[in-house]
C-alpha cells in the first residue's frame, strides 16, 4: 500500500465522514453532531485515516474512564482488507491503554459477520446480545 497515516480528526474532516457514513451506513451521525463532538465533547475522539492525503477512514471512542466505547469505525470498500481498520483499532487500544482504561467495548449488528469476525481476530468477545 502506498503511504498512509492516522491522525486526530478535525473539522475540515467533517463533510467527508458525512458522505462516507451515508454511502456506507445509510444514514449520519450528522455534520452538527460531528462537529459537536469535535469541539465540545471532550470524551470523544475521532481520529483519521488517510492514504496519500486522501480520506479513507475513522473511527471515534468515547473514554469515560475506566470504560470506553468505540462509537464507529469505517474503512471505504476500495481500501478494506490493506490494515487500515486494524490500525485505527489500534490506535484506539493505544490511547486507551494510556488512559488505563479497563473495559472497551462495541456494538456491531450480528448480521455483519464480516465485522464480527474482524473484532474477533483483535480480541474481542461476545459479552451480550441486544434484540433488534
Amino acid at each position: 500500500m502506498s503511504d498512509w497515516v492516522i491522525r486526530k480528526m478535525d473539522v475540515s474532516d467533517i463533510r467527508y465522514v458525512d458522505a462516507m457514513e451515508k454511502t456506507y451506513f445509510g444514514e449520519s451521525l450528522s455534520e452538527v453532531t460531528l462537529s459537536n463532538e469535535l469541539l465540545y465533547n471532550d470524551l470523544a475522539h475521532y481520529f483519521m485515516a488517510l492514504v496519500n492525503h486522501e480520506r479513507v477512514g475513522y473511527v471515534g471512542v468515547w473514554i469515560t474512564e475506566p470504560n470506553a466505547e468505540i462509537t464507529n469505525i469505517l474503512v471505504i470498500k476500495d481500501y478494506r482488507k490493506m490494515g487500515l481498520g486494524k490500525a485505527l483499532l489500534e490506535h484506539v487500544i493505544t490511547l486507551c491503554k494510556e488512559r488505563s482504561v479497563q473495559d472497551l467495548s462495541l456494538e456491531v449488528r450480528v448480521s455483519n459477520h464480516e465485522a464480527i469476525a474482524f473484532y474477533k481476530g483483535m480480541g474481542f468477545e461476545v459479552k451480550a446480545t441486544r434484540k433488534r
